[in-house]
């Protein structure tokens, strides 16, 4: 086997990793998340495709093997001169493993046990591939476990040079930010690890918070006349969901924004979502954080306008009236679905594209009206991936390009539009604004 050598966004490629496998754990209400320990590089040079494999197939088994509590991903460094140890660590809630099975574990085609294997079915090879694609990284694996019904933590190793990225498309949240910083926040959540991920993040942003896993003493902290600029709530609680939490507080401070922090965002608070004034999907990326809490605390003296529900703006006839061959790139399979299932409540089928490469690919093979193209994805973003359609296609020959993104700062859409884009849609995507972009793509001559 190969290994390459090329320097890539290492929260980029563990985010990317957690994102192939988010649709999975929200179905079994699993928690995903991933913390960085201590100062680890922003980048390195290696082979970021093999080090993703490495984590997808940790993480798919991980959550494979575990039926409720959480899947947590760990990265920490040593420098080591220009270059870094880096430790990553899979640490699940799942049915763990004995010492004579963890013996067997990276052996070519083999399983804990016979039993195991019959319920959740084989890992193959993947585990010994894994291990041997570690250790061509300069690096090794290993797995701890208390034993059966106590989770297990897959760990491994890779050496890699430190690396410089291309400023231009890149944003760095490194530091206090005057925008956020002396803001406090409250965190509502039964589980420690986002409680921790959520408070270093806050903390490195110059922002205080005060986190407890019970709704009841939140609402007695803002009953004792606690001050706080903004509050995260956890959907799934055990004394109240995030929902009734949410009307609880509305009704003692009926405008302090309120952020809903769930695997499945909107779709899980329904009708009541006037409730809320963002929504942060599981697990929790960086700049979809930062973003979150700019946008609410930049602008907290403008007045709060709750959104018009989504089905009351849907109109399925649209395709009918303004036909469109549309190509959706995305590389998050929730919001894929979300995107796909509004296209589809207008009369539309898209074709789907998971990154940016199979994006140009796509519109090399086939003529499409316009793609509705992520910014952030994995192997090839969408401004490069723009930037490639506009240099391949003549203008006249090429779709419309609308760019989606959970950014809503000064300078990205000016950013997207140099780099041959023609439309700005922020994440969450607003149904009219979905719509308005659609109706700007000028008709086929053939219709």
């Amino acid at each position: 086997m190969d290994i390459e050598a090329q320097p890539f966004d290492l929260r980029e490629c563990v985010e990317s990793a957690l994102d192939l496998v988010g649709a999975r754990a929200a179905e079994k209400r699993l928690d995903l998340a991933y913390l960085f320990e201590g100062e680890v590089p922003s980048a390195v040079s290696g082979d970021v495709t093999r080090l993703r494999q490495i984590l997808l197939n940790l993480l798919s088994n991980a959550v494979k093997f575990t039926e409720r509590g959480e899947v947590v991903v760990t990265l920490s460094a040593a420098a080591t001169g220009n270059a870094a140890e880096l430790t990553f660590a899979v640490r699940d809630t799942g049915i763990g493993l004995s010492a004579d099975a963890i013996g067997k574990l990276f052996q070519k085609f083999s399983q804990a046990d016979a039993s195991t294997s019959r319920k959740y079915g084989g890992t193959g090879l993947g585990l010994a591939i894994s291990k041997r694609l570690a250790e061509l990284m300069g690096g090794t694996m290993w797995v701890e476990s208390d034993g059966p019904g106590r989770g297990s933590t897959f760990s491994f190793t890779v050496k890699a040079p430190t690396a410089a990225l291309p400023a231009q498309g890149r944003r760095e949240f490194v530091g206090a930010q005057p925008r956020l910083q002396e803001r406090r926040v409250l965190v509502v959540d039964d589980n420690a690890t986002n409680q921790r991920v959520l408070n270093l993040q806050m903390a490195k942003w110059g922002m205080s918070s005060r986190a407890t896993e019970s709704a009841h003493e939140a609402l007695r902290w803002l009953e004792a006349g606690e001050v706080f600029d903004l509050a995260i709530l956890d959907m799934h609680m055990p004394e109240m969901d995030g929902i009734a939490l949410a009307r609880q507080i509305r009704a003692l401070r009926s405008t302090l924004p309120l952020v809903l922090f769930s695997s499945l965002g909107r779709r899980e608070v329904g009708l009541d979502e006037s409730l809320f004034d963002a929504y942060l999907a599981k697990p929790i990326r960086q700049s979809q954080l930062f973003d979150t809490l700019v946008n609410l605390l930049a602008n907290q003296a403008a007045p709060r306008v709750a959104p018009t529900p989504i089905k009351a703006q849907l109109d399925p006839g649209q395709a009918a009236r303004h036909p469109l061959r549309i190509l959706l790139a995305e590389d998050n399979v929730v919001n894929q679905k979300l995107a796909l299932r509004l296209l589809q409540q207008m009369g539309y089928r898209a074709d789907l594209a998971a990154n940016g490469i199979e994006a140009v690919e796509s519109v090399q093979r086939q003529n499409y009206d316009v793609v509705l193209m992520d910014v952030q994805m994995p192997e090839m973003d969408g401004l490069e991936a723009s930037r490639q359609i506009n240099a391949r296609l003549k203008q006249n020959a090429r779709p419309r390009i609308v760019a989606m993104t959970a950014n809503a700062m000064q300078g990205d859409r000016e950013m997207c539009i140099a780099a041959g884009m023609d439309d700005y849609l922020t994440k969450p995507i607003r149904v009219e604004r979905l719509v308005e972009a659609l109706n700007q793509v000028p008709l086929r001559k053939d219709q």
